[in-house]
């Protein structure tokens, strides 16, 4: 185990390009096809998940101080089923990882790098990636407090838009009722769930008590993120917006001030490599850790490079073409929250009866 060389501060900025970063491009066009015009609600909604995740990440370190879901999952579940249950969380980690990789480079190849082969883009970013993992957590937290200043820059340049908004798609609220709402708010969900990887970073953190502060405060940075880009769409493309691939983009291309501001698209492109590469890094580092401690091993560095060939290989042989990244965000509307939410939130209330059951029986023999 690394020393505790992580600040809460850190962790917490390291949070919110690992959870956002994919989706201020994807999730208005998701949200929207469900909830029309109420889509700025869903991840208001999605984000009482973020809260339950980062509160099960941190009773649980509570009751296990210094150990990640890897160690505590098999003194919780038993040996076996705790085995088994980290190995379906190591494929899930593998399996997101190529996903959001794939998405990655598909972006890139399908509106800047055209004739660049996908396999190149994938290749060169999880290179990047594992040589930040290998240089560990403090490396990682690092790269995450230089790069999200750029990642969150372009977010402010939206509001050149300002003169072409139109605030009164947002209405009528909740025209529709809950239920589409709720129907919206279940991708959001997904990424909300990313909160609880922060279990794999607390045995590092030097203050866990400011860890925890800092948590909510990048949730609400997520989540006030999010909305931000989902009214901002409603706002410029109205009902139009469920039918575009990637609104934000429009939103960019859509900017023009006196023939000086224009093309700005570039700055997307920048805010979107930067974000993918603390996301990827962070969800590469989980796997490497994950699997070191799966399988019991003294160094993670040699497997790190051939976790990263994995994730490339899985990125391309599980996704032969980008219709099945949908897919493949529609099996992650089960497995996502079911590993990082669901089984949790199983294992915190085994640990917490088990504790009660402990207490109960030292007062008795008292």
């Amino acid at each position: 185990m690394e020393k505790r060389n992580l600040s809460a501060f850190q962790m917490g900025v390291l949070m919110y390009p690992t959870v956002l970063a994919t989706g201020f491009l994807a999730l208005p066009t998701i949200t929207a096809q469900s909830a029309k015009n109420d889509l700025w609600l869903t991840c208001i909604f999605a984000s009482f998940i973020g809260l339950l995740t980062i509160y099960m990440a941190f009773r649980l370190h509570e009751l296990y101080p210094g150990q990640t879901l890897v160690q505590y999952s098999e003194r919780i579940l038993g040996k076996l089923l705790g085995k088994l249950y980290i190995f379906v969380f190591l494929f899930y980690i593998l399996n997101t990882s190529g996903t959001i990789t794939r998405q990655y480079a598909e972006f890139v190849k399908g509106n800047f790098l055209f004739k660049t082969p996908i396999t190149i883009i994938m290749s060169f970013m999880i290179l990047l990636c594992a040589i930040a993992v290998r240089g560990g957590v403090e490396m990682l937290a690092r790269c995450a407090i230089i790069f999200t200043p750029i990642f969150i820059l372009p977010l402010f340049i939206l509001l050149l838009l300002i003169p072409d908004l139109d605030a009164k798609q947002i209405f009528p609220v909740l025209s529709h009722g809950l239920i589409p709402v709720f129907k919206g708010s279940a991708q959001p969900i997904v990424w909300m769930s990313e909160f609880f990887l922060i279990s794999f970073f607390l045995p590092h953190v030097s203050d866990p008590e400011k860890g925890k502060k800092w948590s909510y405060i990048s949730l609400c940075s997520v989540t006030l993120s999010l909305t931000y880009v989902n009214l901002l769409s409603l706002f410029l493309l109205g009902p139009d917006t469920g039918n575009k691939i990637y609104p934000i983009l429009v939103a960019f291309r859509y900017i023009s001030i006196g023939n000086i501001f224009e093309n700005m698209e570039a700055l997307l492109l920048a805010m979107w490599i930067v974000g993918n590469f603390i996301k990827i890094s962070a969800f590469l580092y989980v796997a490497v850790h994950s699997l070191r401690q799966w399988l019991h091993l003294s160094d993670d560095r040699h497997i790190t490079f051939p976790l990263g060939i994995l994730v490339v290989v899985l990125g391309i042989w599980d996704l032969p073409d980008s219709s099945k990244i949908g897919e493949n965000l529609k099996l992650g509307l089960i497995l996502i929250p079911s590993c990082l939410a669901l089984i949790p939130l199983i294992l915190l209330i085994i640990a917490v009866l088990r504790k009660q059951r402990t207490t109960d029986e030292g007062e008795s023999s008292l």
